[in-house]
């Protein structure tokens, strides 16, 4: 049994007690717990925020320091300001959620540890896990959280306990209880994935072909509740596994948390007979588009096109000309429809350029007619028979999911990956998951409350209350007046900025 000392990129040097183990010419490390914050390496003086301030050998064990005056001596002097209105408005708004409850379970033995990381990537930008430690020394997350654990070891042995399954199914189970009821429910849903770019060598980092763009990658699913525009799961795989076998399965791990789908709205690379059959098999309705390789779209395509530009067809769709028609199809054995249109804008914005290569490549007459007749074609395919008017606000509730992945990517520090395997990857991806979902529903109640004049965004709260500090007193810790960007923020979210705050009441 020895001591392990680790240097932290804030200067900080760790340790912990861990066993060697000699198999052949390795030895295996077996760790045995932390020893915290190293004070003086050459007396044996470690600090943890449980045991305080101690002495430790290998020989001796723990032992108190001898008299009052040396525990004063070796503390660490205490910040006494602290940044403060970022993270104490994080935690107001997150005690309003109905799955707050759910995220306080996910790890129950280390809640400071699962909050303190939690906010770290919701309050700062792109920043590795060695920093978390150096983030939270000065935070008021500081004093919310006082028992978190962030030295670099800690906290990735923490992300491969929050990865493990046990804890994920955990978590999953009581936050879709907090969201559909202990009985489950029904929900319409929204599936689409992410290329997680990886350079780490792992057996899910594998070579993805995306529309022409090659990358080494992880697949990132993400499901999300089409009335709500919540994430409601998320399910991973390697980078080289197509969309189109993943839907099934997707559903099916869906259903082990009593959550029945009865509408799914999917994009094109999740269409295959055996998914469409699936989805008729299973009584659930959907909506898809269709990809030109398709052979219903090549189908549809030489007996439908004639006709679709007369005015008839046209509908408004926002700022948009649309034409789009509507044709009973049999869909590998059962009724569906199509809908086929033609975006007018897209139509016009690419026909300069599609005549002039035609020109340019001395094409024939009958050959240039063609191409003109496929700008701005789309399908969509769905089994249920609705108005052209209502198919297009239907499918693009799609866009939900876009806005979750980019608020996972680049608000909760989903991406660029920093972890090198699957087991801490586990962890990280519910973490995110986690912020994602605060930060989804923060945008919600923003959007709702919001005036006009203030165009705020979740990144904008934040970073308008970070700049507002609190002194730490022994008892109390008294905020700094808010400034008047600050008092926008706190009457937006109905949060009221306190006077002082009880140390003790923190705990």
């Amino acid at each position: 049994m020895f001591i392990r000392y680790i240097n932290n990129p804030n200067g900080k040097v760790y340790a912990s007690l861990v066993e060697g183990e000699r198999e052949g010419k390795s030895v295996k490390q077996k760790y045995l717990g932390s020893l915290g914050l190293v004070i003086d390496k050459e007396k044996g003086i470690f600090k943890t925020p449980k045991r305080g301030v101690f002495a430790y050998s290998v020989k001796n064990g723990f032992s108190e320091l001898p008299t009052v005056t040396d525990e004063i001596a070796y503390s660490e002097k205490e910040i006494l300001i602290l940044d403060f209105g970022d993270a104490f408005i994080l935690d107001r708004y997150l005690r309003t959620l109905p799955f707050y409850e759910a995220y306080r379970g996910v790890m129950p033995s280390a809640t400071d540890s699962v909050f303190s990381l939690l906010y770290y990537r919701i309050l700062t930008e792109k920043k590795a896990y060695c920093y978390a430690d150096t983030w939270w020394s000065g935070s008021f997350s500081r004093m919310l959280f006082p028992n978190a654990e962030l030295q670099s070891q800690r906290v990735s042995e923490f992300l491969v306990v929050l990865g493990g399954e046990e804890v994920q199914r955990r978590f999953f189970s009581e936050y879709l209880s907090a969201i559909y009821g202990d009985k489950g429910g029904t929900s319409g849903v929204l599936i689409d994935s992410t290329g997680l770019e990886n350079a780490s060598k792992m057996s899910l980092t594998q070579i993805n072909n995306h529309n022409g763009e090659i990358s080494m990658e992880i697949r990132l699913i993400y499901v999300i509740d089409r009335r709500n525009g919540m994430p409601i799961y998320f399910r991973y795989c390697p980078g080289n596994i197509v969309d189109v076998t993943t839907l099934c399965t997707t559903l099916a791990e869906l259903a082990q948390y009593n959550i029945s789908t009865d509408y799914a709205i999917v994009d094109a690379g999740y269409v295959s007979e055996g998914n469409i059959k699936e989805l008729f098999q299973n009584d659930i309705h959907f909506v898809t588009r269709l990809a030109p390789n398709r052979v219903i779209f090549k189908d549809l395509a030489k007996n439908e096109l004639s006709d679709l530009l007369e005015v008839k067809y046209a509908i408004k769709y926002g700022n948009r000309l649309v034409y789009l028609k509507k044709t009973a199809i049999d869909l590998y054995g059962y009724a569906g429809y199509a809908y086929i249109g033609v975006d007018m804008d897209s139509r016009n914005a690419q026909m300069k350029k599609t005549v002039f290569n035609a020109i340019d490549d001395k094409a024939s007459l009958e050959e240039m007619n063609q191409r003109i007749s496929r700008l701005g074609l789309f399908m969509l395919i769905s089994s249920d028979d609705m108005g052209t008017d209502e198919i297009l606000p239907l499918y693009y509730t799609r866009q939900q999911v876009e806005q979750v992945f980019d608020i996972g990517k680049n608000y909760a520090d989903l991406v660029p990956l920093r972890v090198q395997n699957e087991d801490t990857l586990r962890g990280h991806l519910l973490l995110t998951f986690m912020a994602t979902a605060i930060l989804q529903r923060l945008q919600q109640d923003i959007i709702k409350k919001r005036k006009k004049k203030h165009k705020m965004n979740p990144e904008g709260v934040f970073m308008t209350l970070r700049n507002q500090k609190c002194k730490v007193y022994d008892k109390n810790i008294v905020p700094q007046e808010p400034v008047k960007e600050n008092n926008d923020v706190y009457d937006l979210l109905g949060i009221k900025c306190p006077i002082t705050i009880e140390r003790n009441a923190l705990v």
